[in-house]
């Protein structure tokens, strides 16, 4: 005589659904990360790699801190507006204007 067994099947009808909503919440609060704090140093340098990108027409990519996520873009950029502290870019997608202070990462690529 064999015996059929469901495997984990059976266990999912103990689930909740409102339980399973929590979990699958808790799992992505775990993935988020924190926004860094940088110091004078560090935004100086961004600034920095971002004007010689703008000045000689290089492309960067740019990690940018998305609701506790990362998002990484490859862009060139087209302006920097110091007053609103942001900075415009063509990517794929179009324009797209990014506030300074959620900038992660700058590389630029030769």
């Amino acid at each position: 005589m064999s015996i059929n067994d469901r495997g984990l099947k059976k266990w999912q009808g103990f689930f909740m659904p409102e339980h399973v909503a929590q979990i699958k919440e808790m799992w992505l609060d775990d993935q988020k990360i924190k926004m860094p704090i940088w110091d004078e140093e560090q935004i100086a340098e961004f600034e920095q790699l971002i004007r010689y990108a703008k000045d000689y027409n290089l492309y960067v990519d740019l990690s940018i801190y998305n609701d506790g996520f990362e998002r990484k873009i490859t862009c060139s950029v087209k302006a920097l507006d110091p007053l609103k502290k942001e900075i415009k870019v063509v990517t794929a997608d179009g324009m797209e204007n990014i506030q300074f202070d959620k900038i992660l990462n700058v590389t630029v690529i030769d």
